[in-house]
C-alpha cells in the first residue's frame, strides 16, 4: 500500500474517525483505524462495534492495499506536521510516513483481527434534507436518559408514518418532541430507537446544511450516507414507552413570557439553589412571574420578578433550573408559552411563534421545599 495527499485533507478525515475509535476499548483492536488504498482514493474506517464510520477521500494511490493502524498515534503525527504533502507506504508489518525531511515508522495490526463493518445497500436509501435532520437532533438528544436500567430511554425514538417524521427523547423528568412533514417519506412506516451518540456525530459530520443526507433503514442498523462519510449505528432494542399518554391534552393556566428574560433570570437565581435539586420556585400571579430560591446549607436566597401574560388561577411550583434552561435553549421563538394544569402535573413548553405540534417540551415539577 502506498499513497500520497495533503496534510490538511488527511488530518480532517482522521479526526472524524477518531471520534468513533475509543482510546481505551475493552478490545484493543478497536483503538485502530483501517486504511484501504483503492483506485485514486482511500477509505479510513473506525468502529466501536456499536457505531462505525468510513471516510472516503481522493488521493494519489501508487499501490493498493490495506492496513490497520493505531488511530491516536497516526492522528497525532499528522496533526503536528506542517502543511505539506504526505506519503504513506506499508513496509512489512509497519507503515512509513514521509513528510518534508521527516520519516516515521508505525507498527500495523493484523487486518484479519479487525471487525467486519456493516454492509450498505444504497438502493434502500431515502434522501432527507441535512438541515432538517440536524435541527431535529439538536432539539431532542439533550433529553435522553443516562439511566442504563431503562435502555430504551437512552436513545431517541424516531417515528416515520406516511409523510410525517418525529423524534422524541425523555429521561422521565423532561421530554422533547419535534415533528416535520416530508413528502419523500410517503408510504414509509418506521419506529426505531437511535443512540444519541450517533445522532450527535452526524451533526458534526454535516458540512453542507443545504445538501441531503441518504438514510438507510435496516432491521438492526441505521446508516447515514454523506457521500464522503458513511456513519452506521446499531439500534437500541425497544419498546419505547407510550410517551403520548404523558403529554397533557388540556391546561387551565397559561404563561407567555420573553424567552431570553426567563432564561437569564433562572440562571441567576439558581446560583443560590440547592446543590442537589437545583430547585427554582415559580410563582405566577396576575401579570407577574416570580422566581425564587433558598439554600439552607449556604444561607442564601435569590428572587426575581418578571413581567408576563398569565391566564388562570395563581399557581406555585418548583422546577430543576438545569432542565428549564436546557429546554429554553432549544426553543427559537422570542416568547415561550408554558401551559400548566396543577403544581404536580407536567408543564408543556413551546415557542409562541412556532406551531405546538412542531416542537414541544415537557417539564416535570419538583416537590416544593418548604
Amino acid at each position: 500500500m502506498k499513497f500520497s495527499l495533503s496534510k490538511s485533507k488527511l488530518a480532517g478525515y482522521l479526526q472524524s474517525a477518531l471520534q468513533v475509535a475509543p482510546p481505551k476499548p475493552a478490545l484493543p483492536i478497536l483503538s485502530n483505524v483501517m486504511v484501504e488504498a483503492l483506485d485514486k482514493k482511500i477509505k479510513i474506517s473506525a468502529t466501536d462495534l456499536d457505531i462505525s464510520v468510513t471516510a472516503t477521500l481522493e488521493c494519489n494511490v501508487s499501490k493498493k492495499g490495506v492496513a490497520v493502524i493505531p488511530a491516536r498515534i497516526l492522528h497525532d503525527i499528522i496533526k503536528e506536521l506542517p502543511e505539506t504533502d504526505i506519503v504513506i507506504e506499508q513496509s512489512g508489518s509497519r507503515i512509513e510516513i514521509r513528510a518534508l525531511s521527516g520519516l516515521y515508522k508505525v507498527p500495523c495490526v493484523s487486518v484479519e483481527d479487525y471487525p467486519t463493518l456493516p454492509a450498505i445497500n444504497l438502493k434502500k436509501q431515502v434522501m432527507i434534507p441535512a438541515q432538517e435532520l440536524v435541527d431535529m437532533i439538536k432539539k431532542t438528544t439533550f433529553a435522553c436518559s443516562m439511566d442504563e436500567t431503562r435502555p430504551a430511554l437512552n436513545g431517541v425514538l424516531w417515528e416515520i408514518k406516511d409523510d410525517k417524521m418525529s423524534m422524541v427523547a425523555t429521561d422521565g423528568h423532561r421530554l422533547a418532541r419535534v415533528s416535520c412533514e416530508n413528502s419523500k417519506l410517503k408510504g414509509m412506516n418506521e419506529n426505531i430507537i437511535v443512540p444519541p451518540k450517533a445522532l450527535n456525530l452526524l451533526t458534526k459530520f454535516v458540512s453542507d446544511s443545504s445538501a441531503d443526507v441518504g438514510v438507510i433503514f435496516d432491521d438492526n442498523t441505521l446508516t447515514f450516507n454523506l457521500n464522503d462519510i458513511v456513519l452506521s449505528t446499531r439500534l437500541i432494542e425497544g419498546p419505547y414507552p407510550n410517551y403520548e399518554q404523558v403529554i397533557p391534552q388540556s391546561s387551565n393556566r397559561t404563561i407567555r413570557i420573553n424567552r431570553n428574560d426567563l432564561t437569564s433570570a433562572v440562571k441567576r437565581v439558581s446560583i443560590l439553589s440547592n446543590a442537589l435539586t437545583h430547585q427554582v420556585r415559580f410563582s405566577a400571579d396576575r401579570k407577574k412571574l416570580t422566581l425564587s430560591t433558598a439554600n439552607a446549607d449556604f444561607g442564601g436566597e435569590g428572587r426575581e420578578t418578571l413581567n408576563c401574560d398569565f391566564e388562570g388561577d395563581n399557581i406555585e411550583l418548583g422546577y430543576n433550573a438545569t432542565y428549564v434552561t436546557d429546554v429554553l435553549g432549544r426553543i427559537e421563538s422570542e416568547d415561550v408559552i408554558i401551559e400548566l394544569e396543577s403544581p404536580v402535573s407536567a408543564g408543556v413548553v413551546y415557542g409562541a411563534e412556532t406551531e405546538k405540534d412542531r416542537y414541544l417540551c415537557l417539564l416535570m415539577p419538583l416537590r416544593l421545599a418548604e
